[in-house]
C-alpha cells in the first residue's frame, strides 16, 4: 500500500509539474506577440521554475520508491554431521571444576569451538581426545 501511494505522489506531481511548464511557456510566448506584455515573461519563466521543481520532487519520489525495494537475503546454512553407528554420546564437561556444560556454552570462534563456563568462568578451546 505504502508504495502504490508513493507512485500516485509522483504522478500527480509529475502532471502538475507539466502542467506549470506548459502554462509558463504559452505564456513566454504570449510575451513575443505584438499585444502582449513583457511582464507576461516573468510569469512565464516562474511557473515554468516551479514546473521543474514539481516535475523534480515526482522523479525523487519515483528514485525512492525504486531504492526502498531491497529485500534483505537471509541465508540459512545446515551444517549435517554423518557419525559411525558405533557412537555414545556423553555429557560435556568443563575441565576445570568438572561442571556439566550445555550447547550455548560452547561457541564457534575463528572456526575453533570455545567453551566458556557458567560455573567458574574459564574460557578455552574445545578439543578432541584420541579414543584409543
Amino acid at each position: 500500500m505504502g508504495k502504490t501511494l508513493l507512485y500516485i505522489g509522483a504522478g500527480i506531481l509529475f502532471l502538475f509539474g507539466l502542467g506549470l511548464v506548459v502554462l509558463g511557456g504559452f505564456y513566454a510566448i504570449g510575451s513575443t506577440a505584438p499585444t502582449g506584455s513583457q511582464s507576461w515573461l516573468t510569469f512565464g519563466l516562474g511557473f515554468g521554475c516551479v514546473g521543474v521543481l514539481f516535475l523534480a520532487g515526482g522523479a525523487g519520489l519515483v528514485y525512492a520508491g525504486i531504492r526502498g525495494q531491497k529485500t534483505e537475503v537471509v541465508q540459512q546454512v545446515t551444517m549435517k554431521v554423518d557419525l559411525p553407528g558405533d557412537t555414545k554420546i556423553s555429557q560435556v564437561t568443563c575441565r576445570n571444576c568438572g561442571g556439566a556444560l550445555k550447547p550455548e556454552n560452547i561457541k564457534m570462534v575463528a572456526g575453533a569451538p570455545m567453551v566458556e563456563c557458567p560455573f567458574c568462568g574459564t574460557t578455552y578451546q574445545l578439543t578432541e581426545e584420541p579414543k584409543w
